[in-house]
């Protein structure tokens, strides 16, 4: 069990005379403005609904963002590396027909993105 405080506060001075917590979301200002992707998002979904303490616990230490940030890129590393290796296992038609090519494309694009959901984006961390 946690002896120590999740957070350590800073207060500052307000005009009114009471001191008011100094909050931030993380440690790095421009973690906190970065755009979240789509893998980073579902990881975060995925946390709220099977594991909301772990959740509370990075908010609370202000490493949500940084967290959220490393699993989306993780997981846009994977996919690109997947879809290089379906592409090998599984070359793109020789024909001209550009519907057909972009559907094998978009079906190993699927594969990978739903085997990178199993593999990197839902797991807690």
């Amino acid at each position: 069990m946690r002896t120590e405080p999740l957070m350590n506060f800073t207060y500052r001075q307000g005009a009114d005379g009471m001191l008011y917590p100094e909050i931030r979301v993380s440690e790095n200002p421009q973690t906190d403005r970065m755009p979240v992707g789509r893998f980073g998002s579902r990881w975060k979904a995925y946390m709220m609904e099977e594991h909301p303490h772990r959740l509370s616990e990075l908010v609370a230490q202000g490493r949500v963002n940084e967290v959220i940030h490393q699993v989306d890129q993780e997981a846009e590393q994977r996919k690109e590396t997947l879809i290089q290796e379906l592409l090998a296992a599984r070359p793109m038609p020789e024909t001209e027909d550009i519907l057909e090519r972009a559907g094998h494309m978009n079906m190993i694009t699927k594969e990978a993105e739903e085997a990178v959901m199993e593999e990197v984006v839902l797991k807690a961390r």
